[in-house]
């Protein structure tokens, strides 16, 4: 039998030399590492009135020539072996010189906030080195935009928090002051937080997905998406919209020639460099200002930060920006954090508390990925989509960082308010707002049919009320009746709805009604439930026909940017008096029956819109729009029943022609072939009254019903510009230059005589806007001339003086 061997190997007292060396190694690199984790110093700077963390300020080595700069949460590390001491300034702070080996770890900084005056006049330079770093920014901002040039998908994570800036507890004396620091001392007065997909497909394609989110006391979570909407994903526009105000970038053309720029200093940051450069609009610039400050990449002139802030002073608020930028593998810079600070100020109409109430929101960017595989299908014109549900499952596994104590604090408290106090209904009454209803229990009041007024019929009082959601679901059942008091009519009707989807605004409706039909308008369709200038027009009515009207309609957004109506409708018209367009001897139009089908669309190529639970709700922007009618008709009268066709159309454009000024062209037409009466004509062009209120793309010398048309063309033009926006106080007036022109003629008018306006008709005037400002509105006065074939014998009447009213939003 074999005997297995075991071979005995030696072991040597003394290490191999290869080993011995590495381990050696490794010890010396712990060493130094430990070493320079010791060394490293990490601090924040703070405001030391607002205790809040100060973005991008820089941190000069002064032994060393070179720096670093704090990031958007005010923190900052020190590197080993920087020197002795180090110094600290940013725009609108006192500059701080401090020891290092003074500075302990993980401490605060304070630096003081430093006003400063401007001087009354601008002094530079012939060479100010700040504006030629900007012209090369502007130049290569195309470059740096990562917008332009790649597709790019991400998560970005929304929180939101708002809070009373209450003074120092130990400074606290008066117990109004006591009770609200008592409020706030463990809980803010609201959070909000959101999860977004957000994509981008270059150059301009973007699309914003909310698929989580909670508001603090709200079982609802449709406000979670306000932090999205606060400013823009980067800082590359001519123009910068924050809360849907434009401001002029700094780092553009016009720019360039409307801010002073300063070049405060130069950091240098892991062997890189970066320009500081501060900026302010120019004392005679005319333009909504921004100020701040931008650090700049000096190799790509790329932005790094920015910080922006919004000083108008007849705004209700005040908006501060800070964005944070990162180089990404590709060399492109692209967002990491966004923050806000939204300060209302006290004892205003939104803000009625003592103190200043602020809004603190921040969007971190996460999950870059910068090749994604894209559908273009999948973009259109909704850029904000909301999609969350009731239940914030998304919002824990996707939260990017975790709640602090006073945040938990803040949703278990104010939830379980909510509950109780039904926090929901708030929610709940924005949401009908919005589509013209106040929400009364069950049940859904019409606003449109609580009070009105018109010239014809004179103050209207009355109710409608319509079957809320809660009670009938996705149909609601309703009716009106109101009395008008100058013509002592009674008008009623009653209806059903089918809201099939709020959102996409696609409602079926039947309805009856036993009205007033204002005598030769024309519309086209309007989203807009709640109209201003619907309701200034409508004031005008000097004719109106008695009709009995049974009306079917289908309305929805369509696809995108194309929305409208179409219907069918059957009416019993009793005209009650004869139309100011006829002769003198013309007898008063006799009854009759029509019956009209028809299709109204609205169209607005590139036009950018939210889809929420407030329903669509487009963006303020130049894109044009276009509207047409198409209508078809059968008139019954005096035993006949001949057909007839309507065709309507109107084109809108808007032009930015400078930093404060836009102007709006509008061109209207309208043609109808087989009319049989004259109730059928057009003929509401204008709302002449010697003093009256001022009613946009009407002529204002121009009688109801004076002329009257089967075929015109008309054009309305407006010049607006915008005064004294970077002068202090809240007198910030616009002048608006206005010109308008028509021509409506009818066909084989001979016969009928008509008096038409063929030959032209045209008006010049200038309207003083925002005089002044109360709340939501503001007021202005107007003056109008008409001039043409068609002026007044007396001089006095071919002028219109107006009141003009209209929402400063």
């Amino acid at each position: 039998m074999r005997t297995a061997s075991k071979k005995i190997s030696t072991v040597s007292v003394f290490p191999d030399r290869k080993i011995f060396s590495i381990t050696g190694l490794l010890f010396f690199l712990c060493l130094g590492g430990t070493n320079s984790l010791i060394a490293q110093v990490s601090a924040t700077i703070i405001d030391s009135v607002e205790q809040k963390p100060v973005p991008f300020a820089n941190i000069v080595f002064l032994n060393k020539k070179n720096g670093t700069v704090s990031d958007i949460r005010g923190k900052f590390t020190l590197p080993p072996d920087i020197g002795d001491s180090i110094a600290i300034s940013s725009v609108g702070y006192r500059n701080k010189q401090l020891a290092v080996k003074d500075i302990q770890p993980r401490s605060t900084i304070v630096l003081s906030p430093q006003n400063i005056t401007l001087s009354a006049v601008d002094i530079y330079p012939k060479e100010n080195p700040a504006l030629r770093i900007m012209e090369q920014v502007v130049e290569k901002k195309d470059r740096n935009n990562p917008d332009h040039h790649q597709n790019y998908s991400c998560i970005v994570y929304h929180k939101m928090t708002f809070d009373l800036q209450i003074p120092d507890k130990s400074e606290v004396v008066d117990t109004i002051a006591q009770k609200y620091n008592n409020l706030e001392r463990n809980h803010h007065l609201m959070l909000m937080e959101s999860i977004s997909e957000k994509r981008h497909l270059a150059p301009d394609k973007n699309k914003e997905r909310v698929i989580s989110g909670r508001v603090s006391g709200f079982n609802d979570p449709s406000l979670a998406v306000l932090p999205a909407q606060i400013q823009p994903f980067g800082f590359y526009d001519d123009y910068i919209p924050l809360l849907e105000i434009e401001y002029l970038n700094p780092a553009s053309e016009l720019g360039l020639k409307n801010y002073i720029f300063i070049l405060e200093d130069t950091i240098v940051e892991n062997n890189d460099s970066l320009y500081y450069i501060s900026f302010r609009p120019r004392k005679k610039a005319n333009v909504k200002p921004l100020t701040g400050s931008f650090h700049i990449h000096t190799r790509s002139y790329a932005l790094k930060n920015i910080k922006a802030s919004s000083h108008i002073p007849s705004s209700p608020f005040q908006l501060d920006i800070n964005q944070s930028y990162e180089q990404t593998k590709q060399g492109q810079w692209f967002p990491s954090e966004l923050e806000s600070q939204l300060t209302i100020p006290p004892n205003s109409s939104i803000n009625p508390t003592p103190f200043p109430l602020t809004g603190n929101a921040k969007s971190l960017i996460t999950a870059i990925n910068t090749n994604p595989d894209l559908d273009p299908n999948d973009f259109n014109s909704v850029i904000l989509e909301d999609d969350m549900p009731s239940n914030p499952e998304a919002l824990e596994a996707l939260r990017y960082e975790p709640l602090s104590a006073k945040d938990s604090i803040t949703y278990q408290l104010l939830d379980s308010i909510g509950r109780v106090n039904k926090f929901d209904n708030f929610i709940r009454f924005q949401k009908s707002l919005i589509r013209g209803y106040l929400p009364a229990g069950p049940f859904l009041i019409n606003i449109k049919q609580v009070i009105g007024y018109n010239k014809f019929e004179g103050f209207k009082a009355g109710l409608g009320l319509w079957t809320a959601p809660e009670l009938t679901g996705k149909i609601s059942i309703g009716g009106y009746f109101n009395h008008a008091f100058k013509s002592e009519h009674q008008n009623y009707g009653a209806g059903i709805k089918w809201v099939s989807n709020k959102i996409h605004q696609t409602t079926l409706s039947l309805s009856y009604g036993h009205d007033m039909n204002t005598t030769g308008e024309f519309s086209f369709y309007n989203q807009k439930t709640l109209d201003l200038n619907a309701y200034m027009k409508e004031y005008s009515v000097t004719t109106m026909d008695r009709k009995t009207e049974y009306l079917g309609s289908l309305e929805s957004r369509v696809k995108g940017s194309l929305s409208g109506k179409v219907f069918l409708w059957h009416s019993k018209i009793n005209p009650l008096q004869a139309y100011d367009f006829m002769p003198q001897t013309a007898l008063l139009v006799e009854d009759y029956k029509v019956t009209e089908g028809g299709i109204k669309l609205r169209w607005a190529p590139g036009e950018k819109v939210s889809k929420t639970a407030f329903g669509i709700l487009p963006y303020a922007g130049l894109e044009p729009k276009v509207w047409i009618n198409i209508i078809k008709g059968i008139q019954e009268l005096k035993g006949e029943s001949p057909h007839y066709t309507k065709v309507e159309t109107q084109v809108e454009k808007e032009f930015r022609s400078g930093p404060s000024s836009r102007t709006t062209i509008r061109l209207t037409g309208g043609w109808i072939d087989g009319w049989e009466t004259p109730s059928n004509l057009y003929s509401f062009f204008g709302t002449y009254d010697p003093i009256s209120i001022e009613v946009p793309d009407m002529f204002a010398t121009m009688a109801p019903n004076e002329f009257a048309a089967d075929q015109f063309a008309l054009m309305f033009l407006r010049h607006k510009m915008a005064l004294r926006q970077n002068k202090p106080g809240k007198f910030k007036p616009e002048i608006h230059l206005l010109s308008k022109a028509g021509w409506g003629n009818i066909t084989h008018n001979d016969i009928h005589n008509f008096k038409t306006f063929d030959k032209g008709f045209f008006e010049s005037g200038i309207l003083l806007d925002n005089l002044y400002n109360a709340f939501l509105f503001k007021y202005g006065i107007a003056v109008h001339y008409h001039y043409g074939p068609y002026r007044k014998d007396k001089n006095i009447d071919n002028w219109s003086f107006r009141l003009s009213l209209g929402l400063t939003l």
